[in-house]
């Protein structure tokens, strides 16, 4: 019997990990990938992409961060990995870490996941 998936879907960053995207999709999440659709937009627009299809953003771009507590853009959460890119196994099992233990707390948050904690601030 397959685990049901939580209700979230994602929207991750044009920077983001492909590998990662990928992953997830294939884990079964609903992530739609910046560079697929709208290459080259600003991260503002990314916030209304997320805000308006209820998408959890995916990034590695401190900039979102800022402009969730720092300029109060709405969006339904904001994931922020903070791990060197060249540790792909890492940011991978990271990631998967997060959804499986706290995925219901993605919602209305900011996680900045690194390699040794996952830190949340409420949006």
């Amino acid at each position: 019997m397959q685990k049901k998936l939580p209700d979230l879907k994602f929207l991750a960053d044009e920077g983001f990990s492909f590998e990662i995207t990928s992953f997830l999709r294939e884990m079964g999440y609903d992530v739609k990938w910046i560079g697929d659709s709208t290459p080259g937009i600003s991260d503002r627009d990314v916030y209304k992409i997320a805000q308006g299809e209820s998408r959890v953003i995916l990034t590695d771009d401190k900039d979102f961060g800022e402009l969730a507590v720092r300029f109060g853009l709405k969006t339904i959460g904001v994931v922020l990995l903070r791990i060197n890119p060249k540790e792909k196994e890492l940011r991978k099992q990271r990631v998967f870490e997060l959804l499986e233990r706290f995925s219901e707390a993605l919602k209305m948050h900011m996680v900045v996941i690194d390699s040794e904690k996952f830190r949340f601030r409420k949006l």
